[in-house]
């Protein structure tokens, strides 16, 4: 069915094809990106992801790193505090939840940044171009018609049957 990269020769029964190649697809490039970027800077996704909202956002709390991210809340935590320490971004409390504190970019974060920025685009230019236009657009498509059938399941699902009292 594939040439090896995604494995999926084998499907166990009541396991979604599409859910298992989408699944592998995305820790496949997940995978990659984050090996590009420590081989070239040290750095792992969920940095690089940080890079992200705080270059294209400015001064962002953790909570809405969490947000823009995707990741974890510990995972960002444990990535804020790396950078951090190593001069990479810097933070101070909100002026209106002394609790909360807000992240930006340190000149040298921002440098960081912009020196990693054209690799990434590479790849990431790379990785669009395996498809046509047209082939993008399609896959786009199936991928919205996906995510609709997987939100609306339980609407299909069958009625659990209930134990008599």
């Amino acid at each position: 069915m594939t040439d090896g990269f995604l494995d999926l020769d084998f499907v166990p029964p009541g396991a979604s094809i599409i859910a298992m190649a989408t699944h592998r697809l995305s820790r496949l490039l997940r995978s990659e990106l984050g090996e590009l970027l420590n081989q070239q800077a040290g750095l792992g996704l969920p940095a690089w992801r940080i890079f992200i909202g705080l270059a294209s956002r400015g001064e962002i709390t953790q909570k809405e790193l969490v947000e823009f991210t995707k990741i974890e809340q510990a995972q960002i935590s444990r990535s804020l505090t790396f950078m951090e320490n190593d001069g990479l971004i810097s933070s101070r409390r909100c002026d209106d939840d002394r609790r909360s504190r807000r992240f930006s970019l340190t000149d040298r974060g921002r440098a960081e940044y912009e020196r990693q920025l054209p690799s990434v685009s590479v790849y990431c230019s790379t990785v669009d171009q395996a498809l046509t236009a047209e082939e993008l657009d399609q896959f786009l498509s199936m991928a919205e018609r996906i995510a609709k059938a997987a939100i609306h399941v339980p609407e299909h699902l069958p009625e659990r049957a209930t134990e008599p009292a």
